[in-house]
């Protein structure tokens, strides 16, 4: 066992040992542990012996088989010899039929291609020789077609020495460009020629012939001037319109047909991708054509003189949008307003229309673009120049040397058409702001609160409804006005200008501003009798609840047409516009304060006193402090259950018509704060025993059930205070302090059936 816990844990320890190190050793307990360690080594040495000499004879056995098997693979090698001499020679000629069977191969390969060469070369002779026989007989088709085929032939062809035999007098190279040359010459007349005839047949059999040429860029340059000379066909018609909006209509429709009618043209004789050179070229000749449109519409429209009129009236001394009716000192009259409206109406259809015409050739352009991309020889063959857009730049032009073509969408960047959209864009802000204040003044002006009917009557109190007609809730300027705001915006939307949304948006905001003062002083404006001091009061709460109403209406309205409309604009600009959308909603809190302040003044003027003469006659005769009999008879006969209900329901029959249903619930809460105040306030100087107590919570009870009848909702949290004095002063008192406020606990100096503490 020890050999083997040597073997097993101190043989690493064995290896690493080291005569010098162990000589040198001077520690007792290092030297005991070394000699134990080499006594252990020993005695596994000798064990080793030991199996050693017991298995001498087994060994012997098999050196003795070893011996043996030399002695047979020695006989085995002496038979081999002569078959791997015979193998050496084999291999040797197998090494040499393979080189020369490399030779034979290689030979064939030769023989092969010269014999492709000779046969090109007789295919060669024979195209040339029907290329001058067609160029004699004028066969354009035949001889154009050879010509393309020619290019398909390889230049070692060319280049071999069989090429002699092909032609007898000049190379074929100088052949083929010479016939190439009068070929593209002839082509290009015959294309003229059937232009200026109108023949549609020849044109396009001359249109197909260009590409077989090697002329991709003659051919759809010399198309691109046809479809612009047969938009010119197109338009003429529209030229008698006087609406400069419908002859860019017209424009930009033609071209848009052109497009749709000959892109399957193009890319089936052209190729993918080549068709952007003739939207391109369309593209500049309907900017050239839409600004020639503008600049007459400029002109005939005097658009500078309005916008100079506009100017004066806004740089005048700042004054209230709105003015009485009479008041018309602004230098602008209804006639030039008419004329104002008109070119507004035709600067969102032309805007309209031109963005329309970008999205629809970004639409079929873009994707043959996308195709290129990968591709700059032939995005240098299909793009125009900047030279050629130049070319195509009216001299009387001034415009910065910025035009190119977009890789990303196909189209030219920053045409001419390009700074008169910024220009059409800020003529219609100063048109739509302009418009807006003034009709919105107008609308404002003209509100026809004094002329409501149904209103002639005031409300009180202890008066039962007169039947009368149907009464008219709102006034004219709330529909007017969102009228009004909604067509801006969506003029707005239309014209498809981040800057034009955020322009009117924050005109409308200034507006509506103006809108909500005008709401306010109705409610705080000085009549001569109750009746109009209400109407005015009453349909402003109208007004303005219709208005927040109309107002989200409106918001979601825009956004949705917004997304629809702008769906194809990048995301930047679609954010800008729901920003200036969305911002709108900002009028929401101004039209609430204007709510809540005319409700104060209602509170003030009507219904304060409204509740307390109610309140006052409901408790007429009445007490809480009760016996048992009076307790009983209350119960079966409550007066003042009786005349409150009364009472409330009159003045509810009398307000109910006048008010929408939302209005009417704030109203109803407004009465509720003031009847609530008072009742308080009576309550505290009101003596009560318990019995009484519980006719008072009673009462609340009933007040509380037919007011909320009343608003159509809980009016719980306006009656808390009233239902804890109620609780106080109607069950015992050693039990109604618990979790009640201070100052209503002081009503227990109120209950007479209670000892001051």
């Amino acid at each position: 066992m020890p050999v083997e816990a040597l073997m097993d844990d101190d043989l690493d320890e064995l290896a690493w040992l080291n005569l010098d190190d162990v000589s040198q050793t001077l520690d007792v307990s290092e030297i005991e542990h070394l000699y134990q360690t080499l006594e252990l080594e020993e005695a596994r040495i000798e064990v080793e012996i030991s199996d050693c000499v017991e298995h001498r004879n087994s060994v012997d056995t098999r050196l003795a088989q070893l011996s043996a098997l030399h002695k047979s693979v020695e006989a085995t090698s002496l038979l081999v010899k002569p078959m791997q001499r015979v193998i050496d020679a084999t291999a040797g000629n197998a090494g040499a039929i393979s080189g020369h069977v490399r030779e034979l191969d290689q030979e064939r390969v030769k023989l092969e291609h010269a014999l492709n060469t000779v046969k090109e070369t007789v295919e060669l002779k024979s195209r040339l020789s029907e290329l001058l026989t067609a160029m004699e007989t004028r066969d354009v088709d035949r001889a154009s077609l050879l010509v393309h085929e020619y290019k398909a032939t390889s230049s070692d062809t060319l280049d071999s020495p069989f090429i002699a035999f092909a032609s007898d007098s000049s190379p074929p190279r100088d052949i083929i460009a010479a016939a190439t040359k009068e070929l593209v010459e002839r082509v290009t007349f015959m294309f003229n020629t059937a232009v200026e005839s109108s023949n549609t047949r020849e044109i396009g059999r001359c249109f197909r012939l260009f590409p077989q040429l090697g002329e991709t860029q003659r051919g759809l340059d010399l198309y691109s001037e046809f479809l612009c000379a047969a938009i010119t066909d197109k338009t003429r018609l529209a030229q008698v319109h006087t609406t400069y909006a419908l002859r860019i209509t017209r424009l930009f429709e033609a071209i848009a047909s052109v497009v749709d009618n000959n892109f399957a043209l193009v890319e089936q004789y052209y190729g993918r991708g080549y068709v952007l050179r003739i939207i391109q070229r369309l593209q500049m000749e309907g900017a050239r054509r839409a600004c020639l449109v503008l600049d007459f519409f400029e002109e005939e429209r005097q658009v500078k003189r309005r916008l100079a009129q506009i100017q004066q009236v806004n740089v005048a001394k700042p004054r209230p949008l709105v003015k009485a009716k009479a008041e018309k000192d602004d230098g602008i009259s209804d006639g030039d307003f008419k004329d104002i409206a008109s070119i507004l109406a035709e600067v969102v259809l032309i805007g309209r229309q031109v963005a329309a015409f970008n999205r629809f050739l970004e639409s079929r352009a873009q994707p043959e673009a996308l195709l290129l991309l990968g591709d700059p020889e032939t995005q240098a063959r299909v793009f125009l120049s900047t030279e050629s857009l130049n070319k195509l730049v009216p001299l009387s032009s001034a415009l910065p040397n910025t035009m190119h073509v977009d890789a990303q969408t196909g189209l030219v960047a920053h045409t001419q058409l390009t700074s008169r959209v910024e220009w059409l864009t800020n003529v219609y802000v100063e048109l739509e702001a302009f418009c807006v204040q003034r009709s919105m003044a107008k609308a404002m002006a003209l509100d026809d609160t004094n002329e409501l009917s149904g209103w002639d009557s005031a409300v009180i109190s202890d008066v039962e409804a007169r039947a009368q007609g149907p009464m008219v809730q709102t006034s004219s300027c709330v529909g007017d006005v969102f009228f009004v705001a909604k067509t801006a915006l969506e003029h707005a939307v239309a014209v498809q200008q981040p800057r034009a949304v955020e322009a009117i948006a924050q005109c409308v905001l200034e507006a509506f501003g103006e809108f909500v003062r005008v709401m306010g002083q109705q409610a705080v404006e000085k009549w001569a009798d109750v009746a109009s001091v209400q109407r005015r009061i009453l349909v402003a709460l109208n007004n303005l609840d219709l208005a927040n109403v109309y107002l989200q209406k409106m918001v979601d309205e825009v956004r949705i047409r917004l997304n629809t409309e702008w769906a194809r604009l990048p995301e930047a600009d679609k954010t800008k516009g729901q920003n200036a959308i969305d911002s709108l909603s900002a009028i929401s809190s101004k039209l609430l304060q204007a709510q809540q302040h005319s409700i104060d003044q209602l509170s003030s003027s009507l219904l304060k006193p409204c509740m307390r003469s109610i309140l006052q006659h409901s408790y007429r005769d009445i007490k809480y402090v009760l016996s048992d009999e009076e307790f009983n008879d209350v119960q079966s006969d409550n007066l003042f259950q009786q005349r409150f209900n009364l009472r409330i329901r009159k003045l509810g029959h009398q307000l109910r018509p006048r008010l929408l249903p939302s209005t009417y619930t704030l109203v109803v809460d407004a009465m509720c704060a003031c009847l609530v105040y008072d009742w308080e306030r009576a309550i505290r100087q009101s003596k009560f025993n318990m019995l009484g107590g519980m006719m008072f919570e009673k009462d609340v009870r009933f007040v509380q059930l037919c007011l909320e009848q009343e608003a159509g909702g809980v009016l719980r949290a306006k009656f808390a205070k009233l239902v804890q004095m109620a609780r106080v002063v109607a069950e015992p008192a050693e039990t109604s302090v618990a979790g009640v406020d201070k100052d209503v606990r002081a009503l227990l100096a109120n209950r007479v059936d209670v000892q001051p503490n």
